[in-house]
This record gives structure tokens, sequence and C-alpha cells, in this order.
């Protein structure tokens, strides 16, 4: 009686098809290129390469609005805008060119409007307006991070929510209902970027902001620490630094207006058309070429 073969012997092995190999050798140099990529760009924190990663960061982040149809794009910086209207943030008010956004001089003396301008955007928040529905903070991590998380939205309600600013400050859910947003200022000296051991941080080309790329955080947590508003946050499942990048998708879903993101040429066109001076797009190119130079 002839001995009985187990199957998972006797079966041939099945050599890998070069299809199967071609496509691992592939991957091993994509990777290596990547790693090669990454290092540079460490080194090198204002490179090329640096700036194509953060390309990558902010890709679709204001290209597209919520139904998918292209947004019109702007091309004016703070500085481009302070150089045609001569003016500052003290005299825009003054001088009443915010209005048309509700802000005034008194509205800004008693809190009631807060102002920030940043590279590309003025952002005016309403402290007022805020309700606390915290859906700023769930719109913005479905945007980034694709999951629901209040801890690492870029723009902070939650941790405000029940005693304010402060416990002596008499606002937030245990006080009067009156809650208070944290968002990034997207700072000119941004204490976060300098901060970063291994220069994580870097401004954006598309819109000047001060923006993390993952592949070099190492989640750390300094720039969180050096921030004076404690903005960055780290995300504990990721290990990996979060940080405001201007989509603007908080503004967009705040059911009260709340917060606006305001760019420059729509200011600058309301001052020269109160003034009947040329268009902006055309000083633009006499001036700039219509070039942008984020700050």
């Amino acid at each position: 009686m002839s001995e009985e073969k187990d199957p998972k012997k006797a079966a041939p092995e099945v050599p890998e098809t070069s299809d199967k190999k071609e496509a691992e050798e592939h991957q091993v140099l994509k990777e290596k290129a990547q790693e090669e990529r990454i290092a540079y760009a460490k080194k090198h924190p204002h490179s090329k390469e640096a700036q194509e990663r953060a390309a990558e960061v902010m890709q679709d982040s204001d290209a597209e609005a919520d139904d998918g149809k292209p947004k019109k794009k702007k091309g004016m910086t703070r500085r481009q805008f302070s150089a045609i209207s001569g003016l500052s943030i003290a005299a825009l008010v003054g001088v009443g060119a915010l209005t048309k956004w509700g802000v005034t001089q008194h509205a800004v003396a008693t809190g009631q409007v807060v102002l920030n301008p940043t590279p590309k955007k003025m952002i005016i928040v309403y402290p007022d307006r805020c309700s606390g529905c915290q859906r700023c903070e769930m719109a913005c991590t479905l945007k980034n991070d694709h999951k629901l998380n209040s801890n690492t939205a870029r723009i902070k309600v939650w941790r405000n929510y029940m005693y304010g600013k402060s416990m002596d400050s008499g606002d937030g859910a245990m006080r009067n209902l009156q809650f208070s947003q944290d968002y990034c200022k997207q700072c000119r000296v941004a204490l976060c970027m300098q901060a970063c051991p291994v220069s994580a941080i870097v401004v954006s080309e598309r819109n000047g902001a001060r923006i993390v790329l993952d592949d070099r955080c190492i989640g750390c947590g300094t720039c969180t620490e050096a921030c004076p508003w404690h903005m960055p946050t780290v995300d504990k499942v990721t290990k990996k630094s979060t940080k405001c990048i201007s989509c603007g998708r908080c503004a967009r879903h705040c059911p009260n207006g709340a917060i606006g993101f305001i760019d420059w040429i729509d200011i600058a066109d309301e001052i020269l058309a109160k003034e009947g001076r040329q268009s902006t797009e055309e000083m633009l190119e006499l001036n700039w070429g219509g070039s942008v130079d984020y700050e």
C-alpha cells in the first residue's frame, strides 16, 4: 500500500510572476526616492522639494468649493494691499472700509468684532454670534482628518465651552452662554515654525498659511508649547501635529456667521469702488504683473 502524500508538500512551488517582481522592485525604488526627497527637504525647508510637499498638503483645500465647482482665484496679498491702499488695519476701520462686513470702530472697541490679518485673508471673528454648536470643529476635522474630533480641530470652541477663556471670565455654558472661538492667527513671525526641531512647518506658496508636513512631523508637541494660544495639536492616534491651513471651511459651515475669511482683493475693490479709481486687477498688473508675493 502506497504511502499517502501530504497535499501541501506534494504541491509544486509556484514561482513569482515577473509582473509581481517588477511591482515590488518599483515600490522599493519609489520608497527610496521618497526617503531621499524628505531628507533633502528637511535640510532645505524653503527648497522646491519643501514647497512641493506643502502644495500636496494644500491640494484642493481652497481650489474647490464644497459643491465641487471651481472657485474664483484671488491674487492679492496683504503686502500688495498695503502698497496699493496705504492703509493700516486701524485706518481701514477708521475710514469705514470694512463696514460692509459689520466692522466699525465701536464694534472693535467693545470686542464685538476681532480682526486678524493674514497673508491672503482678513479673518473677522464675531464672538457674540457664536452659539457653541461646534459645527466649525466638525467641518474642519471632516475636511482635514476625515473624522470628527474636536481635540484636533484647527478652530477650537470646545475648550472654552464650560467656563469660557478662564475660570473667572464669566463666559461659557456655566456662566452666560457666551462662547469664544480660538483660531490660528497665521502669525507673520510664527513661533511654532521657529520652534519645530525638524522644520516640519513651512509657508504655503498657495495662500501664505503656515502648515505642517506630516512626513516630517515627529509629534513632539514643541509647536504647541511655542504657540501663545496652543493652537497646533498633536493627534493622539496619528502622532502628528495638526494646524490650520486657512481653507475657510469653518467659516462656510458656521450657521451664524461667527467667523469670516475676507480676501484682500475684495477689501481693495470696496475701497476703490468708493473712490472711483482704477480696478484692482489693473493695479496688480501694473505694479506686480499680477504675481503673488507672500510675506
